[in-house]
């Protein structure tokens, strides 16, 4: 029994397809994960659990809402693919056991490309607006404590690439950006090993040259999204902190989710 998805359902595929997409650009090699969310989907729309191909018409017809997988190839054939050529392509690598190398790194990169086309698609659903930041919004939010070491949240923003990190001190939301963790680390000997041991909060408390955070910008997950770029410069890089109103955070947003 074929079903469709109401608007609930394609945030949830959305923000897996994403997660997978993330793990992808972390691994070269790692486009198992997108193959799973995409069967997921085919799954839940076909009723029934079948092989990939079996998939593919009715993922189809989710992705005719995406641009980029439907008038960007046409205009644009040296830059984006299709929908069935990068669908194929991950298909084809789906059950294959070369998932190393020059290869998987194309399969990835293929499969990176359909999440993003597939991403878009789950929110061009005209029936549905999708206006609050709840719709663009990422849901699985790392942050640190304040009597967190100063080593734990470094090695947090290595392995995530994180340019900001959220923590909250005195009940205010900060953030730690990346150019201060730089600035504020010494590049070796004694110094460095004491800064690493520093408490967050007693490295931003430091009389000489503290760890410099910046005041974040706390919205509401029933926030329009309109006008939310207009107070950003746009050579400073922006992230809003949505408040769960229970003392933690229900997410975070960027420009990023708004591209």
């Amino acid at each position: 029994m074929v079903q469709t998805l109401n608007w609930q359902q394609r945030l949830h595929y959305r923000d897996r397809l994403r997660a997978a997409r993330y793990a992808a650009l972390a691994d070269a090699e790692a486009f198992t994960g997108i193959c799973f969310v995409v069967e997921a989907i085919g799954l839940h729309v076909v009723g029934a659990e079948l092989n990939m191909g079996s998939y593919i018409d009715k993922i189809r017809e989710i992705s005719m809402d995406s641009i980029v997988l439907t008038d960007m190839p046409q205009r644009f054939p040296g830059q984006f693919s299709g929908f069935d050529a990068l669908y194929r392509t991950m298909q084809s690598a789906r059950n294959d056991a070369m998932h190393a190398g020059v290869y998987a790194r194309h399969v990835t990169v293929a499969a990176i490309e359909l999440c993003i086309g597939l991403e878009e698609a789950m929110m061009q659903e005209q029936q549905f607006a999708r206006t609050k930041v709840r719709d663009f919004m990422v849901r699985d939010v790392v942050t640190v404590h304040a009597w967190q070491p100063i080593a734990y949240a470094r090695q947090l923003m290595l392995m995530h690439s994180f340019t900001y990190l959220p923590v909250k001190i005195c009940g205010q939301w900060k953030l730690v950006p990346e150019t201060a963790m730089a600035k504020f680390l010494p590049r070796g000997g004694q110094a460095r090993k004491e800064a690493l041991g520093f408490s967050i909060e007693q490295a931003a408390q430091r009389e000489d040259e503290p760890l410099q955070l910046i005041e974040a910008r706390v919205i509401l997950a029933d926030d329009e999204v309109s006008g939310l770029l207009d107070e950003v410069n746009p050579n400073v890089a922006a992230l809003w902190l949505v408040d769960d109103e229970h003392d933690g955070l229900a997410g975070i947003l960027s420009p990023f989710e708004l591209m």
